[in-house]
């Protein structure tokens, strides 16, 4: 086996096990499944497939960059909209 394989078998590994370990933390603590969560589970599920395809040839650099640019940009554009629960939202 490649160090490429390897690779792609870490990020295929990636996916199910941050959807079980973000799962399984929320069973335990009794948390809802929130906007923030799915975000992660986007990012955790997108990221490694990218990173095959792009590895396998599937994807040109100029695909791969716009791909991962456009998820960081709406993850990162939705940092300021967050409200912890339980904090008063301020009325302007």
């Amino acid at each position: 086996m490649t160090t490429k394989d390897y690779i792609e078998i870490a990020a295929a590994l990636t996916g199910p096990l941050g959807i079980g370990l973000v799962m399984l933390q929320r069973l335990k603590t009794g948390r809802s499944i929130g906007a923030r969560i799915v975000q992660f589970v986007t990012v955790v599920l997108l990221f490694p497939v990218v990173l095959i395809l792009g590895l396998e040839k599937v994807l040109d650099s100029a695909t791969i960059g716009t791909m991962l640019g456009g998820v960081a940009g709406f993850i990162l554009s939705r940092v300021g909209e967050y409200v912890p629960a339980g904090a008063k939202q301020d009325d302007d």
